[in-house]
């Protein structure tokens, strides 16, 4: 990438710019912006139904679980890669998006628990969530392209899916 610099070659003002970002309260530790959290809320609730919830509810409960893992995505994943899923000409190969969209889902499922969201309903969400995200990263991607392959995308069998299912990978890595 043309604007990364070596640290040798950076100013001062630079590598601060860079330690603000690390260093980050958490309010300001997210990379989507509003648009793209609702966006792919309305989606995840077109996919998934939580009992007892209104449709009003649930959407609202989506933006809470897509602003914890923005959140979660900040912490855990280098904001250099993250960033890719605003760039179409650069990002990660295939076989890097299909690694960190299961590592990072099955450590998404690990560290953050929603009780009223039964386990593997919880877990196919992180994947589809994340992978949404990493898709967006791969070369020749965006967040419009992955949100319109997970919106055409079929989840069956719910109940019968976990972090160490194998037979998920059709639904992480789209297109």
């Amino acid at each position: 990438m043309s604007d990364i610099k070596l640290i040798s070659e950076m100013t001062v003002d630079e590598f601060r710019r860079l330690l603000n970002e690390y260093y980050a309260i958490p309010e300001k530790r997210t990379k989507m912006t509003n648009e793209e959290v609702f966006d792919l809320a309305h989606r995840l609730n077109q996919k998934f139904n939580i009992p007892i919830i209104s449709e009003i509810g649930e959407e609202k409960i989506a933006i809470k679980i897509i602003f914890t893992i923005d959140g979660f995505l900040y912490d855990h994943l280098p904001n250099e890669i993250y960033d890719l899923i605003r760039s179409v000409d650069k990002g990660i190969s295939d076989e890097e998006a299909k690694r960190l969209i299961k590592r990072l889902a099955t450590l998404a499922n690990e560290k953050i628990n929603i009780p009223y969201i039964p386990e593997s309903l919880e877990y196919v969400i992180f994947n589809f969530v994340i992978g949404i995200i990493i898709n967006a990263s791969r070369r020749k991607w965006d967040l419009t392209k992955a949100a319109k392959a997970f919106s055409e995308t079929t989840v069956k069998n719910l109940s019968k899916v976990s972090a160490k299912d194998n037979n998920l990978e059709a639904l992480i890595l789209a297109g």
